[in-house]
């Protein structure tokens, strides 16, 4: 997967978090590796998490920034809608 700065990931198994769904947003790849990001999971106030490159990797499924709103993250309620029945 091609991580970018800027560029917003949802997860391979997404979740709520707050009302909305918990993708995370890539603040800044670092030179060895790591990742931080920013998110709906994301406490206000607390420092961004970094992660490695490999676990964001292994928690991402692919990019939606093209899907959302311009610095908005996606309605839990409006995605599990948009999501075939079990």
């Amino acid at each position: 997967m091609d991580v970018k700065v800027g560029r917003t990931y949802r997860a391979k198994r997404p979740a709520e978090s707050g009302g909305l769904v918990n993708d995370r947003t890539v603040q800044w790849i670092g030179s060895v590796g790591q990742v931080q990001y920013d998110g709906p999971a994301v406490r206000r106030g607390s420092r961004y998490p970094i992660v490695s490159r490999a676990a964001f990797e292994a928690w991402a499924d692919r990019d939606v920034t093209d899907e959302l709103p311009t610095g908005e993250y996606q309605d839990w309620a409006d995605y599990r809608a948009s999501q075939p029945s079990a």
